[in-house]
């Protein structure tokens, strides 16, 4: 079974994605449709978007070019709603804020912006990435125009952008169950967004881009057994299932390098390639700590140097670990305590 922590209901996990180019235009999936309904009223949730709020004076020492280099976001869930932080492993973390309590995904875009998706659909821009945060300019909503009556259930599953920073794919499903789960293909330039019914169950991970035309997404068949299933994001078909013991699967901003979480919490990381041609999980990878439980988000920065983990270690206690790719040798790197201390959430590198 998953460590993942399941996703509570009326509050989705968050996740913090790679963002992302214009999807092609796609049958309607009229049983998530249903399903929004049903949530929207269990949460009090309305479709209308609210204005976007605006964040607090930001702590002196913290600095709006703080986010270049080796910074990442962190999304977490709080007492009163989702917590975005920026994180300096050098430095420590510094809270941003969220456009609403029910962000579930923060995705960093390659123009250095940032696009926020909502539990009910909606969808906010931060222009000018965290650094703008920080100096107060701001959310800005972000208008999509939805394939079909109404957006999809929950997005619960983070979101990745694609390799050329035009797309964003989310996994969503309902906040209390792993099906029926779509993928969701965004084009924030476009302001358009289609989402496509998978056949089977998915897991606590986003969906990975392999290339410009598709995405990886961790599922469980009818058997009990996960698989990576390869999805055509122009069509949403399946066209490949390739059975791993996997519990999450992520690639690099350029897609050339693939991680993936196996049992007790072991990271493997190697070319995307190879574990599509393979079919199977990569040789090599870093070591996490004796103890340490990866419980949520993992992470490559765009070239595949760098790997991210949230785990929770011996103590209990929530830290993002991280690694630096030396040869062909992975070595431990800063470690930094979440801020609520928690071993959930989901972290994405800034470009």
């Amino acid at each position: 079974m998953s460590t993942l922590p399941p996703p509570r209901a009326c509050a989705p996990r968050p996740a913090v994605g790679r963002a992302g180019r214009r999807p092609g235009p796609g049958r309607r999936f009229t049983a998530a449709i249903a399903i929004t309904a049903t949530i929207a009223a269990a949460c009090g949730v309305s479709p209308a978007g609210p204005t976007a709020t605006t964040p607090q004076t930001p702590p002196a020492a913290a600095s709006p070019g703080a986010q270049a280099g080796q910074a990442l976001l962190l999304l977490t869930p709080g007492e009163g709603g989702t917590e975005l932080s920026l994180v300096r492993p050098a430095a420590g973390t510094v809270a941003l804020p969220v456009p609403d309590p029910s962000t579930t995904a923060v995705t960093p875009m390659g123009d250095s912006s940032l696009v926020a998706l909502l539990a009910d659909g909606r969808a906010f821009v931060a222009p000018d990435g965290p650094g703008g945060l920080l100096t107060g300019s701001g959310w800005r909503t972000l208008d999509l125009r939805w394939v079909g009556a109404l957006p999809p259930p929950a997005i619960v599953l983070g979101a990745a952008a694609s390799p050329d920073s035009g797309r964003i794919a989310a996994v969503a499903r309902p906040p209390d169950a792993e099906s029926p789960s779509a993928l969701l293909v965004v084009d924030p330039g476009e302001g358009s967004a289609v989402g496509w019914l998978l056949p089977d169950e998915s897991l606590g991970s986003p969906p990975a881009w392999l290339d410009d035309d598709r995405v990886a997404v961790v599922q469980r068949g009818r058997d009990g057994r996960t698989f990576v299933a390869i999805v055509d994001v122009a069509t949403g078909q399946v066209v490949d299932r390739i059975p791993l013991r996997a519990l999450a699967f992520g690639t690099s901003g350029e897609a050339q390098t693939a991680v993936v979480l196996g049992d007790e919490s072991r990271l493997a990381v190697g070319p995307t390639a190879e574990v599509l041609e393979l079919r199977r999980v990569p040789g090599g990878g870093p070591a996490v700590r004796p103890g340490d439980v990866v419980r949520a988000g993992i992470a490559l920065d765009r070239r595949g140097e760098r790997l991210a983990a949230v785990v929770e270690d011996v103590t209990g206690v929530g830290q993002i670990a991280t690694f630096e790719r030396v040869g062909d040798a992975w070595e431990p790197g800063p470690r930094i305590a979440t801020p609520s201390g928690v071993g959930g959430g989901w972290v994405a590198w800034l470009p």
